[in-house]
């Protein structure tokens, strides 16, 4: 009978991964690993690990399949080998390329490192043999001198050193060797010959590349749970076999350790003070005694465990102040719990913004106290935020989902988008009194026709029963828009989610783009965020989404986004129109398309809105080309800006 691996796994798949790090399955990285390595063993393929010292937990005890053992080559550890003395790295790299043959792999994936004796230098040695080597990118400790988290320093642009204000804190090294640390990284990552990078976020990936902007390649393969062990359940049943009081809405938190700066301890002792008498409080890892309040539910890894545990809950809420990716908040979406969390890091990849939960600023626990009651409070958001929380999760952190992902990465098909794609066909103002009907469509992008497809030519049909007021033209342009420059759309005024439901669907339309695109919208009014969240639920869209209640000046201070084209829709007033235009030309990078509505709208001759006289004046203050007139707005291309 032939193996399993050998039935299984496409041919152009490698046949055996040999994961490194530092502890095995211990604590977060360790779990996220084991979650990988289930899926790699979903594809087929051979999947051993080196862990430096791995500790007494198995892979059976974090894993939630079965596990077949002709694919699952175990776990060996590599501590022995210096023998309880520090050995010279020469010797030490030597060692461990040969408990690296051992297993023959094809492919290499390093994850972390920073707990063990791991040198950089094997990085380059495990390349030299043949194989592909992959480094994980968990946290920050890649690319800076030593650190896992730089919190306010910047040193890690510029070159860590012997100034480094954290050199004896976890993971500590001397001063004196910080500088040459962090020149090594670069040394090693850099160039057409550096190690690929792997991170489990967009935000992770986004620090690296600007951190070493030499890097050689830098995907990103997002993280995932079992969603069938992982998901909603009795919260009755759950509280009764954890001995939860069940007389108040129950919050949740987690950590690996509460002793942890980043994680946000402090800023959680002040939001139980504030809601102790209204609210339970209670949370699972190290050292939760020591925050008063707070029920501790212990440390767990078993799946089973920490799934009752959030299926107990009313809500969860993540303090850390830095995070590269979030596998708790993961968890509780997938569990259908609505998230109130300090923006940060990749916790807005997981979370949707005003769809599945509610960010505030770090460290703002007046603003995480108004969240969490103004959400349990919200009979319109309360209901729908459990489910969609659930569905997002599923569709996006999965164990199939993270499976998907790596059998793309490691087929070598790797994410792009469009980037920022400026139209380059314009046409003069007068176009816009044509009385021919197809000149509303006229395209902005080279194009064989007027069209892009099936679905362009009906748009504007397909979504009339959507509230919010467009006509044919506008329609034809958002979706053109989207499809040629949508991978980060920004939306001034959403209203409905009647322009959001086109730009989605023109972005999703184009075969060349194979990242997701996003979608963050922006208005000031309640009913307006309700509407758009119902729709884009309703489209099966909401996945791709952020809402933002506020003003875009504040939004722009929130949201650290790169927007690869803009719909502007928001206040029309002259004086909002101007506000909004100075912000746009200080945020935008300069050849970002910036779609105005109402541009031919009467009312701008009255005065009673002033889109025309702003954008004229913008034009000719040297910000943005005029590039033509599509039904009732005007196009234009920002000619300077702040990225």
């Amino acid at each position: 009978m032939k193996p399993p691996s050998a039935s299984i796994r496409p041919p152009y798949l490698p046949k055996r991964i040999l994961f490194l790090n530092d502890v095995g399955f211990q604590y977060g990285a360790g779990i996220a690993q084991a979650r990988q390595i289930q899926s790699l063993l979903t594809l087929g393929i051979e999947v051993g690990v080196l862990a430096w010292s791995p500790g007494d937990i198995d892979f059976e005890n974090v894993t939630t399949r079965p596990v077949d053992p002709e694919l699952w080559l175990g776990i060996r550890s590599v501590n022995h080998l210096e023998g309880g003395k520090v050995m010279a790295d020469g010797p030490l790299v030597a060692g461990l390329l040969l408990e690296v043959a051992r297993f023959n792999p094809n492919v290499i994936i390093v994850g972390n490192l920073h707990a063990a004796r791991w040198p950089f230098a094997l990085l380059p040695a495990l390349q030299a043999t043949g194989c592909k080597v992959i480094a994980f990118l968990h946290d920050a400790y890649l690319f800076t001198g030593r650190c896992a988290y730089p919190g306010s320093c910047s040193l890690y642009l510029t070159g860590c050193n012997e100034t480094c204000p954290t050199a004896q804190e976890y993971p500590s090294l001397e001063p004196d060797l910080i500088a040459a640390a962090w020149q090594t990284r670069r040394d090693i990552f850099s160039g057409p010959n550096g190690i690929a990078v792997v991170a489990n976020s967009r935000w992770s990936a986004q620090m690296f590349r600007t951190a070493m902007p030499d890097c050689h390649t830098v995907e990103t393969v997002e993280l995932g749970a079992d969603e069938f062990v992982f998901k909603p359940g009795d919260k009755t049943a759950a509280r009764q076999a954890l001995g939860l009081p069940d007389d108040k809405p129950l919050i949740l938190c987690a950590a690996v350790n509460f002793q942890e700066k980043r994680k946000g301890s402090g800023y959680l002792r002040e939001i139980i003070v504030a809601l102790k008498d209204t609210h339970n409080f209670a949370a699972f890892g190290h050292n939760t005694g020591e925050i008063p309040g707070l029920i501790g539910l212990g440390y767990h890894i078993e799946a089973a465990k920490l799934a009752t545990i959030y299926q107990a809950a009313d809500l969860f809420l993540g303090t850390a102040m830095e995070e590269a990716f979030g596998q708790t908040v993961m968890e509780a979406q997938l569990c259908g719990l609505p998230v109130v969390a300090f923006q940060a890091g990749g916790v807005t990849e997981i979370v949707r913004s005003e769809i599945t939960g509610k960010f505030v600023r770090p460290g703002d626990t007046a603003g995480a106290v108004a969240a969490i009651q103004t959400l349990l409070a919200d009979t319109r958001f309360r209901p729908v935020a459990a489910p969609w929380a659930r569905q997002y999760a599923v569709s996006r952190f999965s164990l199939w989902a993270q499976e998907h992902r790596w059998h793309v990465y490691l087929s070598g098909r790797l994410q792009a988008g469009t980037g920022h794609n400026p139209p380059t066909i314009a046409y003069p103002l007068d176009v816009a009194d044509s009385v021919n009907a197809l000149d509303r469509y006229l395209p902005s992008w080279p194009a064989e026709g007027r069209f892009l497809s099936e679905e362009h030519a009906q748009i504007f049909a397909k979504t009339s029963q959507l509230p919010g007021w467009q006509l044919p033209g506008d329609s034809f342009k958002l979706f053109e828009m989207a499809y040629h420059a949508g991978d980060v759309i920004m939306e001034i005024g959403t209203f409905g989610g009647r322009s959001a439901t086109v730009e989605l669907r023109g972005a999703l339309a184009n075969p060349a783009r194979t990242v997701k695109p996003q979608f963050y919208g922006i208005d000031i009014l309640d009913d307006s965020i309700t509407r758009t969240r119902q729709i884009l639920a309703g489209e099966m869209l909401g996945d791709h989404c952020h809402l933002f209640h506020g003003v875009l000046q504040d939004f722009v201070q929130r949201w650290d986004i790169t927007p690869t084209m803009v719909f502007l829709d928001g206040d029309h007033t002259y004086e909002g129109v101007v506000k909004d235009l100075v912000t746009l030309s200080a945020y935008l990078k300069p050849g970002t398309p910036v779609l105005m509505h109402d541009f031919l709208n009467t009312d701008n001759d009255t005065g009673k809105i002033g889109v025309k006289r702003a954008a004229q004046e913008w034009e000719a203050a040297g910000h943005g080309r005029f590039m033509g007139c599509f039904g009732c707005c005007a196009l234009y291309v920002t000619l300077n800006g702040g990225k």
